[in-house]
């Protein structure tokens, strides 16, 4: 489908569209909220409230049009700077045949083998990518037999949720859910892994998105942060959004506030979020290789810290507590 579409799909139409009416049946119980009146979406549009469900593209949009309407400023800016910047559009092979960045996508293999470990044994059913981009790790999600559920408020054919159709042309089966994160269109305890990729960082408020997340897993379910930055002190994570401030208003005449859309969480401000959720964490650091070490080091003389990127473990069960594991190397 080309332009966009009400729901149910009929007998033809994008693979996607009739994916998401087959979930839609796949219980007693729907798995997707209206995203105005937060009731279970209705099968068969519109919901009682008046929202009517579309599709464009192959992307279901699950948010509403005042919701659109205030991310939109801040994804003009965003993808004017990933534009300058190169990311997307042929790169989309990641995270081990990259085109472009490469000193950034070889942090990010470390990263990404540490949370392929984390979750081989994580029991299996729908798994949701947050903030999933272009897809790339959705498909894994998918390969790894998840019942793979893509993302995002950027719908970009140069690298959002269109760009994701590469992989789908490719054979991989996902789906791709037009959401922000902090308002996630599922009912209660349905998803057993929910993973942020480069993406929880993004939240305008980091207890909210939480606990969300806490909202939608299953008992025993996961949520997984993976290529966040983390620092021990939040001086060092304001001295970054400082210089990034200035960087950008310089190079795109950005406003700061969207400037500092992307922020930086702290170990302590974790653990505080995590026990007022009454859930468990484990923090993993992860070896980021020889580059990012010396640059660490270096910074270190100089007096200031650069941003570590751990992979975030956070489990929704009875045995609550706080783990940060410092015996897991990658």
């Amino acid at each position: 489908m080309d332009g966009p579409s009400t729901l149910p799909a009929t007998g033809t139409g994008d693979i996607d569209s009739r994916r998401f009416i087959g979930w839609m049946w796949m219980s007693a119980d729907s798995l997707f909220l209206c995203p105005q009146c937060r009731q279970p979406l209705p099968v068969r549009p519109p919901c009682s409230c008046g929202f009517l469900l579309r599709e464009s593209s192959g992307i279901i949009n699950l948010m509403t049009d005042q919701e659109s309407a205030v991310v939109q400023p801040f994804l003009d800016v965003y993808e004017q700077v990933r534009r300058d910047e190169r990311w997307g559009g042929d790169d989309l092979d990641l995270p081990f045949h990259p085109r472009r960045h490469r000193d950034i996508w070889r942090i990010r293999q470390h990263t990404f083998r540490k949370f392929e470990s984390v979750v081989a044994d994580a029991k299996r059913g729908i798994a949701l990518d947050i903030g999933a981009g272009n897809c790339w790790m959705t498909r894994y999600l998918d390969r790894w037999g998840f019942d793979a559920i893509a993302l995002d408020i950027n719908t970009s054919g140069m690298d959002g949720l269109r760009a994701g159709r590469k992989f789908i042309d490719e054979g991989a089966a996902f789906l791709r859910v037009r959401s922000g994160m902090e308002r996630l269109p599922f009912l209660p305890e349905r998803i057993k892994l929910l993973a942020t990729n480069a993406s929880f960082h993004y939240a305008s408020d980091f207890r909210t998105a939480l606990s969300e997340f806490e909202r939608v897993l299953t008992p025993g379910g996961m949520i997984a942060i993976v290529d966040s930055p983390f620092y021990e002190n939040a001086a060092d994570g304001e001295r970054m959004m400082a210089e990034r401030v200035v960087e950008f208003r310089r190079k795109y005449g950005m406003p700061e506030t969207f400037a500092r859309r992307s922020r930086y969480l702290t170990y302590k401000g974790l653990e505080e979020m995590v026990r007022s959720l009454n859930l468990s964490c484990q923090v993993l650091p992860v070896w980021p290789g020889f580059r990012r070490s010396y640059e660490a080091i270096r910074a270190k003389f100089a007096g200031r810290n650069i941003a570590e990127f751990p992979v975030v473990v956070i489990e929704k069960h009875f045995a609550m507590g706080w783990n940060r594991d410092t015996s897991h190397g990658s």
